[in-house]
Order: structure tokens, then sequence, then C-alpha cells
């Protein structure tokens, strides 16, 4: 994501707060992140990291990020972080559980959730702007599929880095991450 101090970060699915923990130090603690997430109990956990660390930008809010939208002002944030909610299929090895828990039908739900909050949030970025949308999982429906499908409908963004990582390699999860960059309105006129 590459946060720069005095920017305005939103880290959309915070808790428990290590993203954005990390946001915050490579801001040099300057700037401002709003740190969102749907479950108050969970931003608690963010909360008592930020006291813990002495950061001093973070501000906690339950949101539901696939409403962020109707909360926020268009171009509101100079970056956003999507580390959307998802099957967590690259995680297996430490999550063994989940390969009883997941439904064929809890993907499609899940598709659909990222799509929407990916495009709530999508609104809210300046031009210029930069979006990491991340997840856990090898689904490609989940992550390359996802961000095709966002891309063929929204012509004013570009991406600009895309990797999925996987769990061959003792103590690597699997995960995806795309960095998409929101063009000026201009440009593609």
């Amino acid at each position: 994501l590459d946060p720069q101090p005095e920017e305005t970060v939103l880290d959309a699915c915070s808790a428990p707060g290590s993203k954005t923990g990390m946001l915050a130090a490579l801001m040099h603690n300057r700037g401002r992140i709003v740190a969102a997430d749907l479950h108050p109990h969970r931003l608690a956990l963010v909360e008592e990291m930020t006291r813990r660390l002495g950061i001093a930008i973070v501000e906690t809010k339950t949101l539901d990020a696939s409403c962020a939208h109707t909360v926020f002002p268009a171009d509101s944030f100079d970056r956003i972080l999507l580390d959307v909610p998802c099957s967590g299929l690259g995680v297996l090895r430490g999550k063994p559980e989940l390969r009883w828990r997941i439904k064929p039908d809890d993907l499609d739900g899940l598709e659909r959730l990222q799509g929407e909050i990916l495009e709530s949030c999508s609104l809210l970025l300046k031009d210029q702007g930069t979006l990491v949308y991340s997840t856990c999982t090898l689904n490609k429906k989940e992550n390359e599929r996802q961000i095709q499908r966002f891309l063929s409908r929204h012509p004013q963004w570009t991406l600009t880095y895309e990797e999925t990582c996987f769990p061959d390699e003792p103590y690597q999860d699997g995960f995806y991450m795309a960095k998409l960059l929101k063009k000026a309105e201009s440009v593609i006129k």
C-alpha cells in the first residue's frame, strides 16, 4: 500500500489491528488512519493495540464495509486497504477445521460480499489513489476473477501489481494481493 506521512488511509476490515499498526509505523505516526470493522468487540482489539504502541493517528469506526460509501464522502482517502473476509483456504495448515466448516454456498456468498466491499470502498478513493485488495485464500473466484470483474466495469482503474503466494514453503500461508490505481477522470476521456 505504501502509505505516506500526512495521508488519509482506510483499513476497511482492520481487526485485530496488526495491519493498522504497520500502516501507522510506515506513516511515522503522522496523518490519519480510519480502522474500520463490522464488529465492535473486534475493534476493541485495534484500540488496545494502538494504546499499547502509542499510535495517535488511528480512529476506529464500526462499519459494514459493503456500505462504506454511505458513511464517508467520495474521494475521502488517499489509500485504502481491503483485507476482505474470505474462505481462508490459504491458511488450512493452521486452521484445518475450515475443511469441514466451508461449504460451496458459503464461497458464493463470500464472493458476493467481497465484490460489494470492493465496489463500495472504491468510491471513497481519491484520483491517483491506491487500493490494495487481499485475501488469505487461493480461490480464483475470490481473487483474480474478483479483480478482473471489477476492472471490466471500471475503466478508470488499473491493476499495477498482483501476486498469489502458495503455502508450499514452511511457515508460509497462501494468500493473494492486488494493487489497484485509480486514474484521474480527465485521463480517461
